[in-house]
């Protein structure tokens, strides 16, 4: 694509919310439950930008929201700058794990805020004709209706994943999310214990899944185009669609994956494969994460052409099981070129080594999908489509 990257000033809103450092989370929720919109930017005592606090932290947490400060759950997020490019913004947003990012004026004052749904809208110009089934993860893990929710909470670790489709005799029936089982599982738990809750049922992790989970689901084809798919997040308000081919599960589409699309313009002139790594992790050295980009890049360069032009995305968190005073590490690695679109989870003591794993288990995957190519070199047209389908 050769036409310019458009700027975050055509995309971004002009309006953003502002609290200050000393204001409670109650009014931040009440924020969040008038506008919809996924942060609210933090002021000092003198003004001055702090950082953010998201709609996830805030939803996700079981904190006192009437005497929690904004000071304690605030996140330091870079901002970005009107005259920067819309695929600095997606990757900064996927460098942080946020939905939404404070945008500076000339002045370096803040004048607005720039959204992953912002982003969506400048994707559905750029990529008027990209089909989903080039962009979607293909074969999502799915859970049945009668598996247990604590099933599904460890499907969701392991996986490194926050959403399952729910699937009956082959056929989608719901979604269920780690906010359903915050929100109607640990949550009130929570209240419970603190003498909160009155007449709200408490579920427990043995209840099904079908007890909490989303019944209707907003459903795309394999064949609908970006912007279709994109007008159906923002008018449905979801982060995901799950696709359906031939009335089975065949493939999920979230926002993340849109903003990865986005981000991949940046790269023009760059590399074939661009490497790109974030962390949830609150403490990890300058050593490790130079240890992680030199095992990224010696992978690449291993496997060649056969990963054709794209980028490696490396994503770590860390478990609150610990090992002393370690926590175990998962990292979710996505490798996504014009030939190939792997997964691979790993979880190990060390990010490193943990990014090792997930590398190992996606080039499992490539060498599966080559040795079928060798044995059957007259099928590869109908390889590529079934690997497309699966």
């Amino acid at each position: 694509m050769s036409s310019p990257i458009p700027s975050v000033e055509e995309y971004m809103r002009r309006e953003a919310y502002f609290i200050d450092v000393e204001d409670t989370l109650s009014r931040v929720v009440g924020i969040f439950r008038e506008t919809g919109i996924p942060i609210v930017i933090v002021l000092s005592n003198s003004q001055n930008y702090l950082g953010v606090i998201t709609d996830r932290i805030v939803l996700r947490s079981m904190l006192n929201i009437d005497a929690v400060k904004a000071k304690n759950v605030v996140m330091k997020v870079p901002t970005v700058n009107i005259s920067d490019s819309i695929a600095k913004a997606a990757r900064i947003m996927l460098e942080n794990t946020v939905k939404g990012l404070p945008v500076s004026g000339h002045d370096d004052r803040i004048v607005g805020i720039i959204t992953v749904d912002d982003i969506g809208r400048a994707a559905e110009k750029l990529y008027p004709s990209l089909k989903i089934r080039e962009i979607m993860t293909r074969d999502p893990i799915t859970i049945s209706a009668d598996s247990t929710i604590g099933k599904a909470l460890v499907l969701m670790r392991e996986n490194g994943i926050s959403r399952l489709p729910v699937v009956e005799n082959n056929r989608l029936v719901g979604l269920v999310t780690i906010r359903d089982i915050i929100d109607k599982v640990l949550q009130p738990k929570t209240r419970a214990t603190r003498g909160e809750v009155a007449g709200e049922k408490i579920r427990s992790l043995g209840y099904k899944v079908s007890d909490i989970m989303t019944k209707s689901v907003v459903q795309a084809s394999p064949e609908e185009e970006l912007s279709t798919v994109v007008k159906k997040m923002i008018k449905n308000d979801v982060s995901c669609l799950v696709i359906v081919s031939h009335n089975r599960v065949s493939g999920i589409i979230t926002r993340t994956d849109i903003l990865e699309i986005v981000t991949s313009l940046e790269e023009r002139g760059k590399p074939p494969i661009h490497i790109q790594v974030s962390f949830k992790i609150e403490d990890i050295s300058p050593a490790e994460k130079s240890e992680i980009i030199k095992i990224s890049e010696k992978y690449v360069s291993k496997l060649g052409k056969a990963l054709g032009n794209g980028h490696l995305l490396l994503h770590f968190k860390e478990h609150k099981e610990k090992h002393g005073e370690t926590h175990l590490i998962h990292c979710r690695a996505v490798l996504r070129t014009d030939k190939v679109n792997f997964t691979g989870v790993g979880e190990a003591w060390s990010a490193s080594q943990a990014a090792r794993v997930a590398l190992d288990k996606i080039e499992r995957q490539l060498l599966v999908v080559k040795e079928l190519a060798e044995k059957y070199p007259y099928s590869e047209e109908i390889l590529k489509r079934w690997i497309a389908e699966f």
